[in-house]
């Protein structure tokens, strides 16, 4: 028995390190964890998303009624403003841009953030900078030698590396840093969302089940002291 146990240790430990969330040349990702019970950061995030990913990466897992629902959108709006096909109804799953098999291979991203993880992709957001030697002519440090080109240089600016392998700044994008910051944390916000979108009635509800099973205890042990009472 303390053979198996020191084997699966090891195997999962051995998983952990050679697992893809590690961060590339960096030593570890910045710090973030998704926050999907925020409606504005979701609906902020969903914009970010169709006007920048969406016309590569599908969202195939989560269809379009149950988005409407969950970020409370109204159905015109997803009807008239989003689906960008006619013969797509609302009730069909989020199929949008191009299937993982086309010769770019654009995955798809319905369950990044469960394989990767929120923190590997906020910093693999951020960390691109321009590197003529790629046919993109962009390079990121979390994920070096990304096909993936620099789509978000509009938003953030162009950045480089400099001798000591530091990103700089080279030119201005239309947000601050801290502003292109909070706008990755509304994008990787609403990716968490469709990775799981039964995620955010799961922490509601759960935390009525722990409150039940505070007071249910509480109660059982007053319980038990009146029935100590008579055994004695």
């Amino acid at each position: 028995m303390k053979k198996l146990l020191l084997i699966l240790l090891i195997l999962s430990s051995y998983g952990f390190s050679a697992g893809e969330n590690n961060c590339g040349s960096l030593e570890k990702c910045d710090a973030f964890s998704s926050n999907v019970h925020d409606l504005y950061s979701l609906q902020r995030g969903l914009g970010i998303y169709m006007n920048y990913c969406a016309s590569c990466h599908t969202l195939k897992l989560l269809r379009w009624n149950r988005l409407q629902k969950d970020l409370v959108i109204p159905e015109n709006i997803i009807t008239e403003e989003l689906i960008r096909t006619p013969d797509t109804k609302i009730a069909d799953h989020m199929t949008f841009g191009m299937p993982d098999v086309s010769p770019i291979g654009a995955p798809d991203l319905t369950l990044r953030t469960r394989v990767r993880g929120d923190e590997w992709i906020y910093t693999y957001l951020r960390t691109f900078y321009e590197d003529p030697s790629q046919t993109s002519g962009s390079n990121n440090l979390v994920y070096v030698g990304t096909a993936m080109p620099n789509v978000l240089a509009g938003l953030q600016g162009n950045q480089a590396l400099d001798t000591g392998g530091t990103l700089v700044s080279i030119s201005e994008g239309s947000m601050t840093a801290e502003e292109f910051d909070d706008s990755m944390k509304d994008l990787v916000n609403f990716l968490a969302y469709a990775a799981e979108p039964a995620r955010i009635t799961r922490e509601k509800n759960g935390v009525f089940v722990i409150l039940f099973f505070i007071v249910f205890t509480a109660v059982m042990n007053l319980l038990y002291r009146e029935y100590a009472k008579e055994l004695k």
